[in-house]
């Protein structure tokens, strides 16, 4: 059934994309219900270097007022979460009390969360125990299990005893260095718990990893093509008149190949190094030598180095390289660059190879009819992956392929209907 229509409604991302599907599931459930009386965006677990957060903060609040409209947008902070934390250990009045003195907001009754374990989900689930509670999933509409990126225990036995404690020794090592954290953690490491109890999904492409849900509420991919297409505006803050780095690349390019990178060695899956290498691979595969340009979109959560990293050494297979790494590329989600320099029936589009190390594949191909390439394959996640990501990122590449095929089957009937 439809939700009554709501008088307040807080609405919680942690990046761009999850900010897309949560305004595309307010869209829906506005036309089901009637408009939200006033809506308040909270921005939190962010995820990036910190030196990166405020950027972020910034590209995501600009691109929700592109979207949709707003009584408050607000960012709780990693130090505001901790105290939050804390006072919730004390007991759970004082946090709820204390969360709804953060965010400003007395009442509300209607939230939209993010399918994870987050801390702050939690928390704002009974600090307005009256609110329904909707999920827009993962992603572009995506969902899955809780227990889908834990890494799972891996005990060879005996025999592997000595090569066991040569890797736990490195991983004691590793973890003085960085952290170990799964995406289902907030920012002290400790995982929440439980699921908040959602009284419905909103989802563009359900059930296609581990978690199947005989009930959900589709969402209309034409409102994440408005939603891409709007955020378009934002290059022009990147773009001064007559020095269109891309643009200019693309003319003079005669082979083109797209990296979209994920954040694997900031969240130690693997070192610097290890993605660096991980990556030339897989887009060496799809081109390089003369006339051959190579554009480096990176993830919201790379760190500047890593991709400085990776585009020095690209430079050695491709004729030219183009980074999206200033304060609004950097942060943008691809699908608007996508649409802006490489148009629907344009020639380049078709020529274009595109290299996915995520669900952002998954978009492309739903939303655009792009296809993508894989990476990065099991070769290289035994070689290179920490050993106890190594059977988690192998299981999820499979997953993703079989997703995309299944996302082209269904492309491939609509178009036979």
């Amino acid at each position: 059934m439809p939700p009554d229509r709501p008088a307040s409604r807080i609405v919680a991302v942690q990046g761009t994309a999850q900010l897309t599907s949560a305004i595309a599931a307010m869209r829906t459930a506005d036309r089901l219900a009637g408009p939200c009386g006033s809506n308040h965006l909270l921005i939190h677990n962010l995820s990036c270097p910190d030196d990166q957060v405020d950027e972020f903060v910034e590209c995501i609040g600009r691109l929700a007022r592109l979207g949709a409209t707003w009584e408050s947008i607000r960012f709780v902070p990693k130090g505001d979460l901790r105290r939050l934390e804390a006072a919730s250990e004390a007991d759970w009045p004082t946090a709820t009390a204390a969360v709804r003195e953060l965010v400003g907001i007395a009442f509300a009754d209607a939230l939209f969360l993010g399918q994870n374990l987050l801390f702050l989900n939690h928390l704002l689930h009974r600090a307005y125990p009256g609110a329904s509670r909707a999920c827009y999933g993962d992603g572009v509409g995506l969902n899955f299990s809780t227990d889908y990126y834990r890494a799972p225990p891996h005990d060879p036995g005996i025999r592997g005893l000595g090569r066991r404690l040569e890797r736990t020794i490195r991983r004691r090592i590793k973890s003085w260095r960085g952290r170990e954290r799964t995406p289902l953690e907030h920012p002290t490491g400790k995982l929440v718990g439980h699921t908040v109890p959602f009284d419905r999904h909103y989802l563009l492409l359900a059930n296609l990893f581990d978690e199947h849900l005989d009930e959900f509420v589709q969402l209309d991919a034409a409102d994440f093509r408005d939603l891409f297409a709007a955020y378009a505006s934002e290059i022009d803050h990147a773009v001064g008149p007559g020095d269109d780095r891309l643009a200019d690349a693309l003319r003079m390019a005669s082979s083109v190949v797209v990296l979209l990178t994920s954040n694997f060695s900031e969240t130690g899956r693997m070192t610097c190094a290890g993605e660096v290498e991980c990556c030339l691979e897989s887009v060496r595969r799809q081109g390089g030598g003369p006339g051959s340009l190579l554009v480096i979109k990176p993830h919201p959560r790379d760190s500047h180095d890593k991709i400085g990293r990776l585009a020095a050494e690209a430079r050695r297979s491709f004729a030219d390289v183009v980074t999206l790494d200033d304060r609004w590329t950097f942060h943008l989600p691809f699908e608007s660059i996508f649409v802006r320099y490489f148009p629907a029936h344009a020639p380049l589009r078709a020529a274009t190879r595109v290299v996915c190390t995520s669900s952002a594949a998954l978009s492309l191909e739903h939303l655009y009819g792009q296809e993508c390439e894989l990476g990065f394959g099991p070769r290289a996640v035994r070689r290179h992956f920490t050993h106890n990501w190594q059977a988690l990122r192998l299981r999820h590449e499979a997953d993703l392929a079989s997703a995309v095929r299944r996302v082209r089957e269904r492309a491939g009937r609509t178009r036979a209907a």
